[in-house]
């Protein structure tokens, strides 16, 4: 026969009164050991905290090896093949903060090339001494084209970001009629923000449609540009003139106000007045 178990009622140590059993003379708390029998809390696993600027580094890295895979490929189609590295960056998802990081890097690789041309540096000259003279120039001519497109990613990219300084509600009202092209990506052209007109002095415009380069002059300096609908207003019509450009690819590479400025003197073609219109096929060059 089994033994009868005893039980005696009694406060417990959990402040709750019941049957506890008797073991040996011994009152057995069961709440003493309750906390034991609670199933244990699982630990909560801590995500792995991210480093922007690592992740960065590592898309810099993996956009390099795509452009020099490209490089591979311009060596064995015997120099001959073509490469549009500013469309290969932005498919791939490349940013400014990305192009920014490797732009140091390609200037370096299209220095080093420059050396090797003029013959400036015998370390380099040596290095690259298993291609024939001929081959140097169209390799820095590569790696030159690779600088360009990466540049005008930064630029296109600081184009389209909204000004910093706040600008008034006015500004804003003042162009949401003006109707420009955006992006031109023939000639890897983007227009600026246009609210960046309001004010400026001097304003560059690029017609995609008849191939011509304009400029506008404001005729008052501290005024400025006011747009209404879809014309430029108080610009000065004796000095705001356009010309056709026969080699736009080549006048386009630099847009800065110099470079402008200079493409636009040397330009052989007939000046025409502008008229203040702005349309579709007008790229907003920049502003100053």
């Amino acid at each position: 026969m089994t033994e009868k178990k005893l039980y005696e009622i009694t406060l417990c140590a959990d402040g709750v009164t019941r049957a506890c059993e008797v073991v040996n003379g011994q009152i057995i708390d069961p709440s003493f050991n309750s906390t034991f029998n609670k199933p244990k809390k699982e630990e909560k696993k801590e995500k792995p905290k991210v480093n922007i600027q690592d992740r960065i580094r590592d898309q810099v890295e993996d956009f390099i090896s795509a452009i020099e895979g490209k490089v591979d490929d311009y060596i064995d189609s015997n120099y001959k093949s073509k490469y549009d590295c500013y469309a290969h960056l932005l498919n791939l998802g490349c940013k400014s903060v990305h192009a920014r990081k490797m732009r140091s890097f390609y200037i370096d690789c299209y220095n080093e090339l420059v050396d090797v041309y003029n013959k400036d540096d015998e370390y380099y000259v040596e290095a690259w001494s298993h291609l024939k003279p001929k081959y140097h120039k169209k390799m820095m001519d590569f790696y030159g084209i690779i600088c360009d497109d990466i540049d005008r990613l930064i630029k296109n990219a600081t184009a389209q970001r909204k000004p910093r300084k706040k600008k008034t509600l006015s500004a804003s009202r003042l162009v949401n009629k003006l109707k420009y092209q955006i992006e031109f990506t023939k000639l890897k052209l983007v227009s600026i923000n246009p609210e960046k007109i309001i004010g400026a002095n001097e304003l560059w415009i690029y017609n995609t449609k008849y191939n011509r380069l304009g400029v506008y002059h404001a005729e008052n300096t501290i005024r400025g540009f006011s747009v209404k609908g879809c014309t430029i207003q108080h610009f000065d019509k004796n000095e705001s003139v356009e010309k056709a450009a026969r080699k736009p690819k080549d006048i386009l590479v630099k847009l800065t106000k110099s470079s402008l400025k200079k493409s636009m003197k040397e330009m052989k073609t007939k000046e025409k007045e502008l008229t203040g219109r702005i349309g579709k096929d007008t790229i907003l060059l920049g502003v100053y």
